[in-house]
């Protein structure tokens, strides 16, 4: 039988580790789905693949938080592409949880149905190693009963999927992977033997950061959920100076009556070198950078809002090489004519640099972005009109940008084609003389003439 399963990230580094050491143990292959990380989660990630996890990574980070949408299209690819028997999706803080070893369980359910287990709710209490970085180790206390719905009572659920019987069925994932839906013939069985302990909070720095950065994101969406709502209750009792400690266990709790038991995961059917942590360095990363990283993406995305309503119609955008910086005192940058051309006559997003002291300022009204940030410019592709194209290029494979996406400024004509080249033309002259204009009116007519003289001179 080969099992697959599916999760979706955003920023998760304090638990990616623990979260693919154990589930492994009873998965064939695992998609991660990286709905735009800003912390080290997929660095993470990239290493347990070099260590030999089979792991497939997908960039979603130019889409807004939508669960429900990124499920689907992603079940539908898996089924596809990755042919499994069973699929299991998993949120990065749920570890697959059994009496006996899990792979034995999930082998023996018949294809003919889905299944829907319950969650173990793990809290946080006094008695937990906070030096423990093997999360299932450092949290051992759950609620006496399995977490269960307000509005009726009833266990919630999570769903285990057979993907032949699934896309049979014609059957959609609900929000949250709590059930299926789409076809009332649909055949359910509840699983005893299996659940998913769920760490819902794991420390005090995890709180005030996820807290911060996810209400940041909640105000850029337009929509609002339970957790939402949850999220925002955290962030009031955090702005009133409540007591901390306090704050984060009530939150670990998720309103629930504060009835716990030791229970602590078993780990007997894991293969205990494989549970060594060795990416805790990657997870220990400040509240200040977190919540600074999350604000660098959302003002992106706001100058993408920006930025769109300029482009021309008809025309993918692209990010450039930044060929030039200068100064010694303060370094900025420094685009070549042909750069500007280039940018007046094309689409481009932004500027790619390697030079860190000059990320997210601006040339020719471009954002100008390291590596790390260039998922969240739409893009193309990486166009380096320049004549040191292959080691450029190199250097930005080596800083984890794709290969085929990046070209150069001959190849990309060539991707254009000549009536596409014939329309950057003819709108080139109107949005130079437009830049031009701009330039006259915000500084006079002879300092647009002397620096339309410098820049012939260069």
């Amino acid at each position: 039988m080969k099992i697959v399963s599916f999760t979706m990230v955003n920023n998760e580094s304090e638990i990616i580790e623990s979260f693919i050491r154990y589930n492994y143990n009873f998965i064939d292959e695992m998609v991660i789905i990286d709905n735009g990380c800003t912390d080290h989660t997929i660095k993470i990630i990239e290493n347990l693949v070099n260590e030999g996890y089979n792991i497939k990574i997908f960039d979603e980070s130019l889409e807004a938080y939508d669960q429900f949408r990124l499920d689907n299209k992603y079940l539908t690819k898996i089924i596809d592409e990755l042919k499994p028997d069973l699929i299991i999706p998993l949120d990065a803080d749920e570890f697959l949880a059994s009496d006996e070893n899990p792979r034995i369980i999930l082998e023996t359910l018949n294809l003919d149905r889905i299944y829907y287990v319950t969650w173990r709710w793990y809290v946080l209490t006094n008695q937990d190693d906070k030096k423990e970085a093997f999360i299932p180790n450092r949290l051992q206390y759950c609620l006496t009963k399995s977490a269960w719905n307000y509005s009726d009572k009833k266990p919630v659920t999570k769903a285990i999927i057979p993907a032949n019987y699934y896309r049979e069925l014609g059957l959609k994932l609900s929000m949250g992977h709590h059930t299926v839906f789409g076809n009332d013939k649909v055949k359910i069985t509840h699983l005893d033997n299996l659940q998913f302990a769920h760490y819902r909070a794991i420390g005090e720095q995890q709180l005030v950061y996820k807290t911060c950065c996810y209400t940041m994101r909640d105000i850029a969406t337009m929509e609002n959920n339970f957790e939402t709502a949850q999220r925002t209750n955290q962030m009031s009792s955090i702005e009133q100076g409540q007591d901390l400690w306090e704050t984060v266990v009530e939150s670990s709790y998720g309103g629930y009556p504060h009835n716990i038991e030791k229970k602590p995961l078993n780990l007997d059917f894991c293969q205990k070198d494989k549970l060594e942590m060795k990416y805790t360095a990657l997870s220990n990363e400040s509240i200040e950078n977190r919540i600074l990283y999350t604000g660098r993406e959302m003002a992106i995305r706001a100058y993408n809002s920006e930025r769109l309503k300029k482009e021309k119609p008809f025309l993918k955008p692209i990010i450039l090489w930044l060929d030039g910086i200068k100064g010694e005192e303060c370094i900025f940058p420094n685009p070549s004519n042909e750069l500007t051309m280039l940018t007046e006559m094309f689409n481009v997003r932004g500027l790619i640099t390697l030079e860190n002291r000059i990320k997210f300022l601006k040339a020719n009204y471009r954002i100008i972005v390291m590596p790390d940030f260039v998922k969240f410019l739409p893009h193309e592709f990486i166009v380096i009109p320049n004549e040191n194209y292959e080691t450029i290029k190199e250097n930005l494979i080596n800083a984890g940008l794709y290969r085929e996406k990046i070209i150069s400024l001959r190849e990309y004509k060539k991707e254009l084609g000549i009536f596409k080249l014939i329309y950057c033309w003819i709108l080139f002259i109107p949005s130079m003389i437009k830049r031009i204009n701009q330039y006259f009116q915000r500084n006079g007519l002879k300092n647009t003439l002397t620096k339309i003289k410098l820049r012939m001179e260069r």
